[in-house]
């Protein structure tokens, strides 16, 4: 696989990451403030075990980083490139130039 090829793969498996509702809901509450897993799974409204599959994946993607706050882990934002994808993305949603159905 060439360089541009690894790139592209890298590139495509972010996006797949970022493909989920509950994903990007869970992104915006970590680009106000940094949060711990039961502040996580209450914004999100989901259970424990759903909410951790979430951050999994986003860690795993190098998304998010966690840290340990005495008996809680705690997430924040790692990729900033991330952040500004969402945000152009939302804009273009709420500017009304991305209505399209799909």
């Amino acid at each position: 696989m060439t360089a541009v090829n690894q790139a592209h793969e890298r590139l495509a498996k972010k996006f797949k990451v970022l493909g989920h509702p509950a994903r990007i809901k869970l992104l915006e509450g970590l680009m106000k403030k940094e949060c711990c897993v039961g502040d996580i799974q209450k914004g999100l409204s989901v259970s424990q075990p759903n909410a951790s599959q979430h951050l999994k994946i986003l860690k795993e993607a190098g998304i998010i980083e966690a840290r340990r706050e005495r008996n809680k882990i705690c997430y924040r934002i790692a990729d900033k490139a991330v952040v500004q994808t969402l945000k152009l993305f939302k804009k273009e949603v709420h500017d009304g130039k991305s209505q399209r159905n799909i």
